[in-house]
């Protein structure tokens, strides 16, 4: 999977394009195929190193996408539905996200 990565904390110079583990969705949680991102200034105080980071992380809070699978726990989400989600340190900035059930929101049908 490609994410955005940033290579060294405080030195938004070294985001970069990289190839990255793939992801396990655990029971509670949703995997999402990315379709819409955020940079949220909480991003910006974690990639500045004022809200924690670390080098060679992938940022990202806000993410809207693809149900494309879930957990064995998750009731109110199946493969298919779009999802919107603010994720604190959620690492966003990806081809796919892990979305806990408790922090995902359907997007309406009538909304594109």
């Amino acid at each position: 999977m490609k994410a955005v990565v940033l290579n060294r904390l405080g030195d938004f110079d070294s985001l970069v394009d990289a190839e990255v583990r793939d992801l396990k969705v655990s029971a509670d949680e949703i995997l999402v195929k990315t379709r819409a991102v955020a940079v949220d200034p909480i991003d910006i105080k974690i990639g500045n190193g004022s809200r924690g980071g670390r080098d060679g992380m992938i940022l990202g809070s806000s993410v809207a996408g693809d149900v494309i699978a879930v957990g064995r726990n998750v009731r109110g989400f199946k493969v298919g539905d779009r999802l919107a989600a603010n994720v604190r340190g959620g690492e966003t900035y990806a081809e796919e996200v892990l979305v806990p059930e408790r922090l995902a929101a359907h997007i309406p049908d009538n909304v594109t």
